[in-house]
């Protein structure tokens, strides 16, 4: 417990920084926000509205915390909504898998084990970013960890079924129940992949254990909770959203999105060619790691088969279905992270698996080396775009060179599990320091600041914000709204018209529209994050 808890306060302390300091993104984080507000505003609680238009893309579990935490702070903070609705959960999902797998391990394996979880690119990723999916992963991770505790527990499944009431009986009861609502919890943080990954990932482990008490696990108590609670979501869409937005929620969200997607279309292969880069810094090892446990039948015990079998499932089923994201593939990365820290205690002197920690320490050595000499490896087109740091970016990228340092030294001493938890340490000690130069890079990434300004600009001049070919300007209400003001959008007659007004557009729609490219010829216009441009216009 104490290992657990010091690692994540580690964890949690070298990335406050970036939570207090970092800038909402105007894609879909400020898109969350305003349909929170507006749901507050309006009082809603089942369908929600994006400027009055429906957003039945997401089920409502992470606007209701979102929405308590608006209301009992008044204010939107992203400590509280990051820290809160997507680290937290993280520790959750770490934590249900570190207590799943720890005495099979042992603690330096385990301690490694989370390490890699917590530095792997997407992981660490949507642990920081407002989105649902943190939640969904924690909620399948769950899910499965009762499946498997039911799995285990031979004796109060029989125990149950004669009715004799036994400790295991209970544990194997209370699972029993936990299953459906951690499934359905899934469901209501992000929709059909919440059901489809624990019920196939089961489904298949049982096929594939031979095994067909289905029943048991997936049997009537398990669809008349899951129903049941859909039931009572469902009734109140119906409610308050009618027949139209009930079924924008069950068909053209899922069945429409998932068969032939209307947004995120990606061919099959998606994923299987973004899995090196959305597991990383690991991927390679877990991946090798997995295949020589294949090769040497290591897979025999149950947690390593169900954890590799879950891994492969998620990866395989969110390839069929049409839609596709990185972010997408988040339930699957424990479970490759996992499979790989079961196998490693078997490979810790393997050479292979030796070589690629060590590749992986020799690489963050010669990132942190290169950077002392970056003005000169570098084009001069690229170096200008990245962003200025509080100090120069070998200080900065130090700590991933010495971590590979220290590594190189403990993988010779035959120590793999302490070489991971080295590499992994550094990678967060690397974002502390970086992340104190986040007012820079929220200038790449955020519209904060033009936002306010372009804003008291158009308040004090009364002159209108609007925005052309610009499908996130909507979101910059929320930037907007604090100075009373609101952006609207303009066709293209109606921007060859515009005499007086602030426009909103992004910087690559110039040299593919025309008009837009005509309309600001010569005429200077201010940057902003995330492509984002404005430019005044005055009779």
């Amino acid at each position: 417990m104490k290992r657990r808890a010091a690692t994540y306060l580690f964890i949690s302390a070298m990335l406050l920084p970036l939570l207090i300091l970092r800038e909402y993104t105007p894609s879909n984080e400020l898109r969350y926000l305003n349909i929170v507000d507006d749901a507050i505003e309006n009082g809603r609680f089942f369908a929600f509205y994006d400027h009055d238009t429906p957003y039945a893309d997401k089920p409502p579990l992470y606007f209701w915390m979102a929405m308590l935490l608006r209301k009992m702070f008044g204010q939107h903070n992203m400590l509280l909504l990051a820290g809160l609705l997507s680290l937290i959960p993280a520790f959750v999902t770490s934590w249900v898998m570190d207590k799943w797998t720890k005495d099979k391990i042992g603690a330096k394996d385990s301690t490694a084990a989370l390490l890699m979880l917590h530095s792997s690119v997407m992981f660490l990723a949507a642990s920081v970013v407002l989105r649902m999916d943190m939640l969904m992963c924690m909620f399948i991770t769950l899910a499965l960890y009762s499946f498997w505790r039911m799995y285990t527990n031979t004796k109060g499944a029989n125990d149950t079924k004669n009715k004799v009431r036994t400790e295991e009986s209970t544990a194997f009861k209370r699972h029993r129940l936990l299953l459906p609502v951690y499934v359905f919890l899934a469901i209501f943080s992000k929709g059909a992949i919440g059901f489809l990954a624990p019920v196939i990932c089961i489904l298949v482990f049982l096929i594939t254990n031979k095994d067909l008490r289905i029943g048991r696990y997936l049997g009537w108590r398990f669809w008349s909770i899951l129903l049941l609670l859909c039931a009572l979501w469902w009734s109140g869409v119906y409610i308050e959203g009618g027949k139209a937005y009930l079924n924008n929620l069950l068909f053209h969200q899922t069945v429409d999105r998932g068969v032939n997607s209307f947004h995120h279309k990606a061919p099959f292969w998606f994923y299987l060619a973004g899995y090196w880069w959305i597991t990383a810094v690991w991927s390679v090892l877990c991946l090798v790691l997995i295949i020589k446990g294949i090769n040497k039948r290591f897979l025999g015990e149950t947690r390593v088969k169900l954890a590799v079998t879950s891994a492969l499932t998620i990866l395989i089923m969110l390839s069929v279905v049409s839609s596709k994201i990185p972010i997408y593939l988040l339930p699957a990365i424990p479970f490759f992270i996992y499979s790989g820290a079961l196998l490693l205690p078997y490979f810790q002197d393997d050479k292979l698996v030796k070589a690629i920690v060590g590749a992986v320490a020799w690489l963050f050595i010669i990132i942190g080396i290169a950077s002392i000499f970056k003005r000169f490896l570098l084009p001069e087109a690229i170096a200008t775009t990245l962003p200025q740091l509080w100090a120069p970016y070998w200080i900065i990228l130090l700590p991933m060179a010495l971590g590979g340092g220290i590594a190189i030294k403990y993988l010779c001493r035959k120590q793999t599990n302490l070489a991971i938890s080295i590499v992994s340490t550094s990678i967060f000690v690397t974002i502390f320091l970086g992340s104190f130069s986040m007012n820079s890079i929220n200038k790449m990434t955020g519209a904060k600041e033009g936002c306010l300004q372009a804003a008291q600009t158009a308040k004090e001049r009364q002159m209108p914000l609007v925005y052309y070919s610009f499908s996130a300007a909507p979101n910059l209400d929320y930037y907007f709204r604090q100075n009373d003001m609101q952006i609207t959008e303009i066709d293209s007659a109606s921007l060859v018209n515009l005499q007086r007004g602030i426009l909103f557009f992004k910087e690559r729609r110039i040299k593919k529209d025309s008009t837009l490219r005509q309309k600001i010829v010569g005429k200077e216009y201010m940057k902003l994050g995330d492509n984002i441009c404005y430019a005044i216009f005055e009779e």
